[in-house]
C-alpha cells in the first residue's frame, strides 16, 4: 500500500465517513436502470454483479442490496472500520446477497471478480483521493464487463472554489505535516470567529454546525484532486472508458430560451457544450454514466418499434397523487412526479390519465399496452406516440435490456 493510501485510511479511520453507517436508497444505485443506458447487453443466464469501489460505510451498496435482492453487491474499502461497520448493517438488516472485502484501489490484488466481470460499478467521490485517480480509473475498468457501466462521480474545480478558498486558509495557519487533531482545532476556531463571504459562498460554502467527519473530509483531507470537464475526459478515454451521459442531464444543458441563443453555440461540440456550463455554473461535482470503449449511449426506440418494445416505470421516478374522498367514490385531481433529487412536476391531460393506469406497474410492459390505454380512455389510438415520446423524454419510462426482461 503506497504511502497516499495509508495516509488516507488512517485519516478515515480516525474520522468515520459518513457519520453512520445507514442504509441509504440513493439515485443512481438500480443496477438494471443503469445497465438500460448502453447498447450492448450483458450475456443470458448469470447474475447481476455490482462493485461499489470505495464503499465507505456502506451506505450506497446496503441500500442497493436491500431494494434489489437477485443482484449480488460487492463492496470493497481500505478503511477496516468502515468495513466492519457495513458488515455488520449487513447483518442487523438480514441482507445475504451483499459481501465486504478489504481492498486497494489502487491495486485492486484480492478481489474477487465475477466470470466475465462486475456488470456494474459505482465509484462515488472515491477516485480524486486516490495517489493516482487515472491508475486507480484504468484498474476499474479492468474488471468490469465488455457491456458494464460505471456510475462515477469525482470532484468538480470550478464549483468547489469557495471550499478551497478556506482550506488554502487553513493551510497557511497551519501546515499539513502538522498532526490532523491540531489542524481540526485551528480550522474549527477560524471557521467560528472569522466568518468570509468567499468561503460561504456556493454549493460547497462553508456552514456552521458541520459534523467533525464531514469537516476534516471536506477541509483537511490529506490527498484531493479535482477535475475540470475536459481533464476528466482525457483521463477516461486513456484509460479505456468513455462518456455516455450525466447522471443529470438537466444539470449540463445549455438554455434554450431563443432560436438567437441557440445559433449562438450551435456550432460546438458536446464537450465544449459542457465546457461552457462547467464555466457558467457551479458544477462541484461530476457525476456522470460511463461505458466501455467498445460500448455507446442506447439510442430510444423509434415511435414504429414501441408498441413491440419493453417499458418499466423508472426506479428514480416517484409519483404522487392528490385525491379527494367523495360518497362510494375517490376522485384524483391532481398528479405530480418527481425524478431523482429534481422538484416535483405536474401533469395534466392524457398523459397523467396514463400515468395513473401505469404506476403501480412493477413489471416491463409492451408500448402496445400504452396503446390500448389510450383507446380506452377515448382518444386515437395515434395519440399514444405522443404520450410514449413525452414519458421517454420526461425519463418516467425507460427500456430495460432485453436480458434484463428474462431475471
Amino acid at each position: 500500500m503506497d504511502p497516499i493510501t495509508l495516509a488516507i485510511r488512517d485519516m478515515y479511520e480516525r474520522y468515520p465517513y459518513p457519520a453512520s453507517p445507514e442504509m441509504e436508497i440513493r439515485t443512481g444505485s438500480d443496477v438494471r436502470l443503469l445497465l438500460s443506458y448502453g447498447l450492448l447487453d450483458r450475456p443470458a443466464g448469470r447474475p447481476m454483479h455490482c462493485l461499489d469501489a470505495g464503499c465507505g460505510r456502506g451506505n450506497q451498496v446496503l441500500g442497493a442490496a436491500f431494494t434489489q435482492p437477485d443482484v449480488h453487491f460487492t463492496g470493497i474499502d481500505v478503511n477496516r472500520v468502515n468495513l466492519s461497520d457495513a458488515a455488520a448493517e449487513a447483518e442487523k438488516e438480514g441482507l445475504r446477497n451483499v459481501r465486504f472485502q478489504e481492498v486497494d484501489l489502487m491495486t485492486l490484488e484480492g478481489l474477487d471478480v465475477p466470470d466475465g466481470g462486475f456488470d456494474v460499478i459505482f465509484s462515488s467521490g472515491v477516485l480524486h483521493h486516490l495517489s493516482s485517480p487515472e491508475e486507480g480509473l484504468t484498474h476499474l475498468r479492468r474488471v468490469l464487463a465488455p457491456h458494464g457501466i460505471i456510475g462515477l462521480m469525482v470532484y468538480g474545480t470550478h464549483g468547489r472554489d469557495a471550499l478551497y478558498r478556506f482550506v488554502r486558509a487553513v493551510d497557511i495557519l497551519i501546515p499539513r505535516d502538522r498532526p490532523i487533531a491540531e489542524r481540526l482545532a485551528v480550522a474549527r476556531k477560524l471557521a467560528s470567529e472569522m466568518p468570509s463571504d468567499a468561503v460561504r459562498f456556493g454549493p460547497c460554502g462553508l456552514f456552521d454546525g458541520i459534523p467533525e467527519s464531514e469537516f476534516v473530509d471536506r477541509y483537511l483531507n490529506v490527498n484531493e484532486t479535482s477535475y475540470e470537464v475536459g481533464e476528466l475526459w482525457g483521463m477516461l478515454e486513456r484509460s479505456g472508458l468513455k462518456f455516455l451521459r450525466w447522471c443529470e442531464p438537466e444539470e449540463w444543458s445549455l438554455p434554450s430560451r431563443t432560436p438567437g441563443g441557440q445559433a449562438l453555440v450551435q456550432h460546438l461540440t458536446d464537450l465544449q457544450r459542457f465546457q461552457l456550463v462547467e464555466q457558467l455554473q457551479m458544477r462541484h461535482k461530476l457525476d456522470l454514466i460511463v461505458g466501455t470503449r467498445e460500448n455507446r449511449l442506447r439510442p430510444l426506440p423509434s415511435a414504429d418499434a414501441c408498441a413491440g418494445c419493453y417499458f418499466a416505470i423508472s426506479p428514480e421516478v416517484s409519483i404522487q397523487t392528490e385525491t379527494r374522498n367523495l360518497h362510494r367514490g375517490q376522485r384524483i385531481e391532481g398528479l405530480s412526479y418527481r425524478l431523482r433529487l429534481r422538484p416535483p412536476v405536474s401533469l395534466s391531460g392524457l398523459t397523467a390519465s396514463v400515468v395513473v393506469a401505469f404506476k403501480d406497474q412493477t413489471t416491463p410492459f409492451r408500448g402496445r399496452r400504452v396503446m390500448e390505454a389510450v383507446a380506452g380512455l377515448g382518444h386515437p389510438k395515434e395519440r399514444w406516440v405522443d404520450v410514449m415520446t413525452e414519458l421517454l423524454a420526461r425519463e418516467i419510462l425507460y427500456c430495460p435490456q432485453p436480458s434484463q426482461l428474462r431475471g
